[in-house]
């Protein structure tokens, strides 16, 4: 490539999580902003990747990855699980906190100053959950890590594909009876994963989002009971919806989450119950969201 072509430094960023369901969206807009990205992820991309893309497959956890980084201006991190499997090795603790420390530590390393990092509503030290412990144990790291960061917060994103919506759709097309756990009023905000991948790359180029927590919602906060009625209309389904007891609900969760497979784990249910809401200011003033209502991807 001749010298002027080359693309910049300011141009290279490095996206770890990058094949995951927010990954793709977020490498899309990467690209279509022109800009040359080292892709990171744990697994192979299921489609061949646009010119532009350096795909690199490593654990995040380790160091091997770090070499193809040289020369980029930021990273986007969004590596995270919304459920363990210790057996694998794989945790809370491990994917959330030891790998934003090291992300942090190769961004200092490598002279790397900007780093946008992606939490979840409802992150903070004394929640119920190891989910949200560990992912405001990775804020702090962010927060003290000496470079130019930004926080987002999103709450349920959805999308064809993502892991919320595109299961109920499952099971609302596969079962004639839908429990809602408790009284179903506990709300959620969904957001478009376009406006979330939209939101990510653009704080690259906004200053005032530097040292800022993001909080990503959609336009309207939707009961539990709503928005599974309105998924289920949209596929044209109409299943009964008996509410159960909360004591009977966890117990319920704790039998299935023993096995493989389970559809929902206890600390899920936790958070489902706590619900995800937030104030939108901040991202409306930045980025112009949320626009996008909610609508369930089939």
């Amino acid at each position: 490539m001749p010298a002027s072509r080359r693309p910049s430094r300011r141009r290279r960023v490095v996206l770890t999580g990058a094949t995951g369901f927010i990954g793709r969206h977020v490498l899309a807009a990467l690209l279509e902003q022109r800009y040359q990205v080292v892709a990171v992820a744990r697994s192979q991309p299921k489609a061949l990747l646009a010119r532009g893309v350096i795909h690199v497959v490593a654990d995040i956890g380790g160091e091997a990855w770090q070499r193809w980084c040289e020369g980029c201006s930021a990273v986007i991190h969004l590596v995270g699980i919304i459920k363990e499997a210790p057996a694998r090795g794989v945790t809370f603790d491990r994917v959330h906190r030891v790998a934003t420390e090291r992300v942090v530590a190769a961004c200092r390393e490598l002279g790397i100053p900007r780093l946008v990092h992606m939490s979840a509503l409802g992150a903070r030290p004394d929640a119920p959950t190891a989910y949200h412990r560990t992912k405001a144990q990775a804020e702090e790291l962010v927060r003290h890590s000496g470079l130019r960061w930004t926080i987002f917060r999103p709450s349920v994103v959805f999308g064809k594909g993502d892991g919320f919506t595109t299961a109920l759709i499952a099971a609302l097309r596969r079962f004639p009876v839908f429990p809602i756990f408790g009284d179903g009023s506990y709300r959620l905000q969904p957001i478009a994963v376009t406006e979330v991948a939209a939101a990510l790359v653009a704080s690259l180029g906004e200053k005032r989002s530097e040292g800022k927590v993001v909080e990503l919602g959609g336009p309207e906060a939707l009961t539990y009971s709503e928005l599974l009625r309105r998924t289920a209309a949209a596929i044209g389904r109409r299943p009964l919806t008996p509410h159960l007891p909360l004591g009977m609900s966890r117990l319920l969760v704790r039998l299935l989450e023993r096995f493989p497979g389970s559809p929902i784990t206890t600390d899920q249910l936790t958070m489902l119950l706590e619900g995800s809401t937030c104030d939108t200011t901040l991202s409306r003033e930045l980025f112009g969201i949320p626009v996008a209502r909610f609508e369930p991807p089939f």
